[in-house]
């Protein structure tokens, strides 16, 4: 399956723990052990990928499915589908046939499905995409990329993909953006409008945005930027207070925010 962001899906499935008697196939009924549930009946869906390994063999990749299980049926035939390799990425779907999965709670666990995933040459550094998550090789060992970041992130932490994955880890709308004050790769300093897009992302004629505008103090962790403080005061007391070794030049001149206000035209 091709994920239009650029990546591929590659996925392998060796096999399923507790499959469903031989000869069943989709849309037939199994065993009519069904009580009060809703009528259930076979149907495809994505297995869930916990880990990839490398091997065995340079050309392979070992990928562990999470099938699921608790009664007979839960799960059967994991598989690889729309396996396709594009440039320095291989795509693909793992899937799985459930008899319950249709039915909250029927299969409450899960059992480790080991598959293996061949390509015609070397995998080599490649990336995988697999059920639409990108993987990545570092150090001999597969990581499960980042949404916001991607696989190849930059150094530099104040680069904009790194400072927009933050806003994107705020509970603010998902039209923010922030504007940052300042970044030294330790600390960042951002403004950040609760919903710019209150009237709707083509703002309806003459409707008014008035949103709170927040300033956000972050601090530079292994995996990103952490929020440290939030305020809508000037100077240094809010961070202080939460973050003691926060430069104080840094903040004794901040104004406070204020909020965000926009009329749209009247068409």
């Amino acid at each position: 399956m091709r994920d239009r962001r650029g990546w591929l899906v590659l996925v392998a499935v060796l096999g399923v723990a507790g499959c469903a008697a031989p000869g069943s196939g989709i849309g037939e009924r199994g065993p009519g052990r069904v009580g009060a549930d809703p009528s259930p009946s076979w149907s495809t869906g994505q297995a869930e990928v916990g880990a990839v390994r490398p091997g065995p063999g340079a050309n392979s990749v070992t990928v562990q499915v999470q099938a699921l299980a608790g009664r007979e049926d839960c799960s059967r035939d994991v598989r690889v589908t729309n396996l396709e390799e594009e440039r320095e990425v291989i795509f693909a779907s793992v899937v799985q046939d459930s008899y319950w999965s249709g039915i909250v709670g029927a299969c409450p666990t899960s059992t480790t499905v080991e598959v293996t995933i061949t390509s015609p040459r070397p995998i080599g550094q490649r990336q995988l995409t697999i059920n639409q998550q990108a993987w990545m090789l570092r150090d001999g060992r597969y990581n499960r990329c980042s949404e916001n970041l991607g696989c190849d992130p930059p150094a530099d932490r104040c680069d904009p993909t790194w400072t927009q994955a933050a806003v994107r880890g705020l509970d603010v709308s998902r039209h923010s953006t922030g504007t940052v004050e300042h970044c030294d790769g330790t600390w960042l300093v951002m403004t950040v409008p609760d919903d710019p897009a209150a009237c709707g992302a083509e703002a309806r004629a003459g409707c008014t945005v008035d949103t709170a505008v927040w300033r956000y103090f972050l601090h530079s962790e292994p995996a990103g930027w952490v929020v440290v403080a939030r305020t809508g005061a000037g100077g240094c007391d809010d961070v202080l207070k939460a973050a003691p070794a926060f430069p104080r030049p840094l903040c004794a001149g901040l104004r406070p925010t204020g909020r965000y206000v926009t009329t749209a035209p009247s068409r």
